[in-house]
């Protein structure tokens, strides 16, 4: 068993004792470990602040050895935890943002079964900034949106969206607010990859990219997919934030390594450090270490947690693709839903991975003889309006000997069962499609105003008092055509529920290639990539199967998952009925 003291980038000195934190072969297992007794804690309308954490949003030096979060586990149907929402300024003057457990935990991986409940107290500990946007009623948490509001989204989950569940719309928690979300998770959720983060329309974008983003597990995923029974699991969140040196992005996307990124990435908070040449250009990056056993695959849980960055994801072998297997997208495992289980793997050489998305694999370590093994992201041309999302390195892949692994890390043997009766999305494909829909996603680049649209509407940009664009019932099944009209791409995301990818169209028109792995999937995060401008070219375009057969009514959202168009209006809200007020539409 090897231990070791991880390094950590900071601003000021830590008195002795503050955080100590252990790791074996890339495993933090710091504060609370499995078993440990959690107070059961019910919503309440005065709940019991949360105290600030000396110290927050601490975050690893360039290179670094990339270790798993710090996890939580429910126990008996429940997780309760309490966080505080934190920011401060790191060395190169940004601001960075956090969820912070009393004990010092920054964004724990939260490990809950189907049918839990998720108790969560948080406080808002920022400072207070005024007054930007009142509220219409009704509510839920504060009445008016100031600079420095919070909420926290289950995102992927199918959970209510109601308040003190899933509710962005309408939740709001000012600085010195404190508040209390109790999350039913359905007794059906697809085991898998899901994340939270803050929802504050308006200020999405900065908190994500400040960092404050951990992801959620819905435990399970070997009774579904048995191939994993048995792996080292490996999480992986991929963040973004501002480049150390801050420059401008080089405009328009090229596909060449003198390009400045948008963004630099980090992994599980170690950046890569993208670092420009300003006499030459070029553009370098510092990968951080993944270390795995000889000969032993692992099982990599892979967010893209980030605000605003596309990724494609490959497996280098001395520059070789190498095959992994894909065995689940969005929290749902691959060819499990729409028939019996066990689902099986999907073989690919990479995976497009849009904003929110996550993706889990199957990688196998490299032999002893390759020189250099990289998980790498591929150059993505997002369009003449885009980001630059050049190629670049994430992480080295290390090789190591006899590596001691902790009970939590490796995934229990598989207990396959029968498919449930009522499985969640069970059924969609042979299901009667009640309504067809065509949305668009526009831009005016001189307001720099960003909408998504139901065909035959008018553009408008989102606002939190907005009525709903589209209105539905408890029961429907609907395919929704959403082209991307704008000259960059775009990240189609729906709340509550998964979709089903049933096409493609008009990729290749621009350069583009389609994912083939997603289609016939199913999945909360799509992308559809720009239009080329030209009025004889098809638009491009994806088609979905949306199932509103689950238990979630009321008012959600849909919205780009590129966080900076989300912010500047590229979101609005479908309001679900149910199903005795009336006929299908």
């Amino acid at each position: 068993m090897r231990l070791l003291i991880t390094s950590l980038r900071v601003s000021k000195g830590l008195p002795g004792g503050l955080l100590a934190i252990l790791s074996l072969c890339g495993s933090v297992i710091v504060g609370p470990l499995p078993g440990f007794a959690q107070a059961t804690e019910t919503v309440n309308s005065k709940p019991e602040p949360v105290q600030p954490v000396s110290y927050p949003c601490l975050r690893f030096n360039a290179g670094s050895v990339v270790h798993n979060p710090p996890a939580l586990y429910s126990r008996d149907g429940v997780l309760d935890l309490r966080l505080s929402y934190q920011q401060t300024t790191d060395e190169a003057g940004r601001t960075l943002f956090c969820f912070m457990t009393p004990d010092g935990l920054q964004e724990p991986t939260l490990h809950v079964h189907a049918g839990d409940t998720l108790n969560i107290t948080v406080t808002n500990n920022t400072p207070a900034s005024p007054v930007e946007e009142p509220f219409n009623s009704p509510n839920c948490g504060d009445t008016a949106m100031t600079g420095s509001s919070v909420n926290i989204h289950y995102h992927g989950t199918n959970v209510s969206p109601t308040c003190h569940q899933d509710d962005v719309t309408k939740t709001l928690i000012n600085s010195g607010t404190t508040f209390q979300y109790s999350v039913n998770f359905p007794k059906n959720e697809p085991p898998g990859l899901y994340w939270y983060h803050p929802h504050v329309h308006g200020l999405s974008e900065a908190a994500v990219q400040g960092g404050a983003a951990g992801v959620l597990v819905v435990d399970g995923i070997q009774d579904v997919q048995p191939a994993v029974s048995g792996l080292q699991t490996r999480t992986l969140v991929i963040r973004d934030q501002p480049t150390l040196q801050q420059l401008p992005e080089s405009s328009p996307p090229v596909d060449s390594n003198v390009e400045v990124p948008n963004l630099d990435l980090t992994v599980n908070y170690v950046p890569g450090d993208a670092t420009t040449n300003t006499q030459s250009g070029v553009t370098t990056f510092t990968p951080s270490i993944v270390e795995m056993e000889k000969g032993k695959p692992q099982f990599w849980r892979i967010c893209n947690c980030t605000s605003d960055t596309i990724l494609d994801l490959e497996v280098r072998f001395d520059g070789v693709p190498q095959t992994f297997r894909v065995v689940g997208i969005d929290g749902v495992p691959v060819n499990s839903q729409d028939g019996t289980k066990p689902g099986h793997p999907i073989s690919a050489t990479h995976y497009h991975v849009p904003p929110a998305s996550r993706v889990e694999i199957i990688v196998d370590a490299p032999s002893s003889s390759v020189h250099q093994a990289q998980l790498v992201t591929k150059y993505i041309n997002t369009g003449p309006l885009g980001d630059q999302d050049p190629y670049r390195p994430l992480a080295n892949i290390r090789l190591v000997d006899n590596c001691a692994e902790p009970d939590d890390d490796t995934l229990p043997p598989a207990r396959v069962a029968e498919a449930a009766p009522h499985q969640l999305f069970g059924g969609l494909k042979s299901e009667p499609v009640t309504a067809t829909r065509r949305l668009y996603f526009s831009e005016n680049p001189n307001t720099n105003q960003f909408f998504i649209t139901v065909d035959g509407q008018t553009p408008q940009v989102f606002d939190n008092n907005n009525p709903p664009s589209i209105t539905t019932h408890q029961g429907a099944v609907e395919r929704w055509i959403i082209q991307n009209r704008a000259e960059e791409n775009h990240e189609f995301h729906m709340h509550q529920l998964h979709f089903l990818v049933e096409s493609q169209s008009n990729f290749e028109l621009n350069g583009s290639t389609q994912e083939a792995t997603i289609t016939g999937q199913f999945a909360d995060m799509v992308q559809v990539p720009f239009w080329d401008g030209n009025p004889k070219t098809p638009f491009p375009a994806v088609t979905l199967l949306l199932d509103f057969r689950g238990k979630d009514v009321g008012d959600f959202v849909y919205h780009c998952h590129i966080l900076g168009h989300e912010d500047l209006g590229m979101m609005a809200i479908i309001h679900v009925l149910p199903p005795d007020h009336g006929s299908h539409p």
